[in-house]
């Protein structure tokens, strides 16, 4: 049986180059381990009931981290080429914009709120949930191709307006369900 921390752990802030144990933890609300010097996510707790933020810190991967998310999962302005370590589902949004990212290999199948993979070095979309509930954004990256494109955006699609004719709305909505809007910005 799991050892249960009610309500928010905050570890963000406290110059960390490590985490604690908590890998057989489960965290009821928010766990910040945000704007540290941490490099890999080993510790983390199991399970969190809240959202989980990770952000700026020295992270090249993912690996070690929680495998139950409830909330939000953010990674952003960090090192990392891929996502390979996210949990299968996040229950709400997945940020992983600003971090260097070469592939989307390892995201979350499911991500039940918004995925935000702008500013990153994506050539395609190869690893993308394939599901996403609300937006999804893959603006300010290299892309030249739309492969592994979600199947299901629940809201609005955000791509780079240089992309229009190489993407038109026509050829994006044949691959992915948009229930909303699509967006170039």
């Amino acid at each position: 049986m799991r050892k249960v921390i009610e309500g928010i752990v905050d570890l963000g802030f406290l110059h960390l180059t490590e985490l604690f144990d908590l890998s057989d933890v489960e965290v009821t609300g928010t766990f910040r381990c945000n704007n540290n010097f941490l490099t890999n996510l080993t510790g983390s707790p199991h399970t969190v009931g809240g959202s989980f933020k990770c952000s700026i810190n020295n992270l090249t991967n993912l690996e070690g981290g929680p495998h139950t998310v409830s909330g939000a999962f953010y990674c952003d302005g960090n090192n990392l080429t891929n996502l390979v370590g996210s949990p299968k589902t996040v229950g709400g949004g997945f940020f992983c914009m600003h971090t260097s990212l070469a592939s989307l290999k390892g995201a979350p199948e499911i991500v039940n709120g918004s995925f935000h993979c702008y500013n990153n070095n994506l050539t395609n979309l190869k690893g993308a949930p394939r599901t996403v509930g609300s937006h999804f954004n893959c603006t300010n990256n290299s892309l030249t191709s739309l492969k592994g494109i979600p199947k299901t955006v629940g809201v609005n699609f955000y791509i780079d307006k240089v992309l229009r004719d190489k993407f038109p709305e026509e050829y994006i909505r044949s691959l992915c369900k948009i229930k909303g809007t699509l967006i170039y910005r």
